[in-house]
């Protein structure tokens, strides 16, 4: 069978080779060498060298790089529970196996001893064949029918290498097995050197199997991302320095990096990824100095009716490491003649880098800041100490809300009007400001709702189209095809999943594009936005 069998893989390999670069000649060879692997099982027992061709095939599928149709997440969570339940027999197995091969060796009676490997030679036809064939299947199935799979992550592939090795050692230890067997007939006869042999092989094969639960967990040389990205690169260490009280029920958190590395330069408006010790991921703006290197600050204002970001960032102390991801600047200061910047509570944030940066360039402003009541709006005594005539209070105990109306008629034409702070907020000043002048930052995502139709995204650098639901997100086909393309809030306000569009019109669903800025062609979020048409081509 295994003459047979290598002819036949030889005389294929051939073929196909000499055929390549033909689409029908690359297929052919993918799928043989793939149903080639499990059958290759048949001639290894007998003999370790199929071990050999075992690995060439790998290589040889690994090295044509196929694109293998995604498995849902239905079918892969079904084959995820095969393969996990398998591949935890196999490590009870191993130290069972472990154990018997120990006790031929040391048992000081002929029954125990002949016993224990009479038991290890019927795990050998058993247990044994069945579980590494469907242990590699499902392995497999899952490693190449998932975007981070044995193509692309070393440590999928260095597990698979572990496996293959696994019937290598079975195929050595059965005929000892046999051996011993029969040597342990004769109640005057020692298992031997043979004996430990068996022992130390079968301990080789569980730490074989141990690492490879090990890799799984610990994901070396490219952690996946089918969840979010924390452990990514682009993850940043910080610790929290300082915690303090700016107002009732608001905190602010000084975060300086681990090391020696200064943090990322940052423009005012700009905010970051705060990915807190649960693994919940909020995003909160910077307010400190875009000058300082080593630390950035920012304020929090608890929210318990919120969705317990704001209560678990409350928690914090000076001491406490996590990650942090950014910065990324949705609401730069745009260039204008003057600027009206119109604040609701938290959303005086983003303001305080502008400020300074705003007088310094010489540039005419005025702060409008409303909050419920003086005591909750954080750095409001600050603020007007600092400049006094330019920044307005507004408590809402105390006083009514501003003529919005009357303020944007007051400015020179072609002035900037910035908002951040709560909807009803935002909505009011987008009423009185014409096209074009209004600039925000909302701190939740608002309804748009539409009509929602399948279509079809082009992904041209990848070669391939996905098919996005009428019921499915943009994103989510993406992640079909590449998990490792960036996404953060998914509910489209923080702008991590910013995609260029090459062709089509996207119906924009997002928080982060400015209103006069919402029949671009060449942009979209996916975590929100869809096609107007039938089809978008991404440069994905």
């Amino acid at each position: 069978m295994g003459v047979i069998g290598y002819a036949v893989a030889a005389a294929v390999s051939l073929g196909c080779a000499a055929a390549l670069p033909k689409q029908g000649a690359r297929r052919l060879l993918i799928g043989f060498h793939l149903a080639f692997v499990p059958m290759q099982f048949l001639f290894a027992f007998p003999n370790p060298v199929p071990n050999l061709g075992m690995a060439l095939s790998v290589g040889i599928v690994v090295g044509l790089r196929p694109r293998f149709p995604r498995l849902s997440q239905r079918a892969r969570k079904i084959w995820l529970v095969l393969h996990i339940g398998i591949s935890v027999g196999w490590l009870g197995l191993s130290l069972g196996m472990l154990t018997l091969a120990l006790t031929g060796s040391l048992a000081r009676t002929h029954a125990v001893r002949h016993g224990a490997y009479e038991i290890f030679h019927v795990f050998d036809l058993v247990i044994v064949i069945p579980s590494v064939v469907l242990t590699i299947v499902t392995g497999l199935v899952l490693s190449l029918g998932t975007p981070w799979g044995l193509v692309k992550h070393r440590w999928v592939l260095t597990k698979f290498l572990i496996s293959l090795a696994i019937p290598g050692a079975a195929a050595v230890e059965s005929r000892w097995v046999t051996e011993l067997v029969a040597r342990t007939e004769d109640p005057a006869t020692e298992p031997g050197a043979l004996g430990v042999a068996l022992a130390v092989t079968v301990g080789c094969f569980a730490i074989s199997l141990w690492t490879a639960t090990i890799l799984s967990v610990l994901k070396p040389w490219g952690r996946t991302r089918w969840g979010r990205d924390a452990g990514s690169p682009s993850t940043i260490t910080v610790t929290v320095t300082d915690r303090g009280q700016v107002a009732e029920d608001t905190v602010a958190l000084t975060l300086e990096p681990v090391g020696d590395r200064d943090l990322p330069p940052w423009e005012p408006g700009a905010h970051v990824d705060l990915i807190l010790p649960s693994g919940l991921i909020r995003q909160y703006s910077l307010c400190g100095d875009p000058a300082e290197t080593r630390r950035y600050r920012l304020a929090v204002l608890r929210e318990p009716g919120g969705r317990g970001g704001s209560l678990e960032a409350h928690t914090l102390h000076p001491g406490t490491r996590l990650e942090i991801r950014g910065p990324r600047n949705n609401f730069p200061i745009a260039e204008a003649p003057a600027h009206l910047l119109i604040a609701g509570g938290i959303g005086i944030t983003p303001f305080l880098p502008m400020l300074p940066r705003l007088t310094a360039a010489g540039v005419p402003w005025r702060l409008v800041y409303r909050g419920r009541s003086l005591d909750r709006m954080a750095y409001a005594g600050q603020l007007e100490a600092a400049y006094p005539g330019r920044v307005s209070l507004h408590p809402a105990d105390t006083h009514p809300r501003p003529d919005l109306a009357e303020l944007v008629r007051r400015l020179p034409a072609g002035a900037a009007v910035y908002c951040c702070g709560p909807t009803g907020l935002i909505e009011a000043v987008a009423q009185e400001c014409p096209h074009g002048t209004l600039h925000v930052e909302r701190f939740a995502s608002t309804s748009r709702e539409g009509s929602r139709h399948p279509f079809d995204a082009e992904l041209r650098r990848s070669g391939r189209t996905v098919r996005v639901p009428a019921d499915g997100t943009l994103l989510a086909a993406l992640h079909e095809v590449d998990p490792g393309l960036p996404a953060s809030c998914t509910n489209g306000v923080c702008g991590s999943c910013r995609t260029p569009v090459l062709d089509g019109v996207p119906d924009h669903r997002d928080d982060v594009l400015q209103p006069h800025e919402r029949d671009r062609t060449d942009v979209v979020y996916p975590c929100v936005s869809r096609a107007r048409g039938d089809k978008l081509v991404l440069d994905v």
